[in-house]
């Protein structure tokens, strides 16, 4: 007599979905770094007027319309906002993306210099907190797909 029983099978590559799932945020990660890198850039896209001071190889540009405290600085020669760069780190089980510039003067503007007397003029943070939601969903895009119906 045949048995009658109807039985499911139901395995869970759970180790195997963890690899895929860490590849697709590491990509991600890149991605997200590459848009807030973006937007920090944005944040720093304000020009202003200059003269030129002195003649020669001594001439150097002022700026004749600084930004105000509080604000992102506005661009003289676009040295900070050309070194704004973006590195993703994948350590044990962890990603962190780092954004930063590479300028003597960025962290005495995003923090300000009591002893030269600069007040703060952050572009950084402002700049990634306004995205933290934004770069949140794309981090964890397509990493849990959603079936035809739309759920997950």
């Amino acid at each position: 007599m045949a048995s009658r029983d109807t039985t499911v099978k139901v395995e869970w590559n759970g180790k195997e979905l963890m690899i895929e799932a860490a590849k697709k945020m590491e990509t991600n990660a890149e991605r997200v770094g590459m848009m807030l890198d973006g937007a920090v850039v944005r944040s720093l896209s304000t020009g202003q007027k200059v003269r030129r001071s002195g003649t020669g190889r001594g001439a150097r540009l002022v700026g004749l319309n600084p930004s105000d405290p509080g604000d992102p600085p506005h661009v003289l020669h676009g040295l900070l906002r050309n070194s704004i760069r973006h590195r993703v780190e994948v350590k044990r089980g962890r990603i962190n993306i780092w954004i930063g510039a590479n300028t003597p003067y960025a962290r005495a503007l995003e923090y300000g210099n009591p002893k030269g007397h600069l007040k703060p003029r952050p572009y950084l943070r402002p700049a990634i907190h306004k995205n933290r939601e934004k770069a949140m969903k794309r981090l964890v895009k397509g990493v849990f797909p959603k079936d035809k119906k739309g759920k997950r």
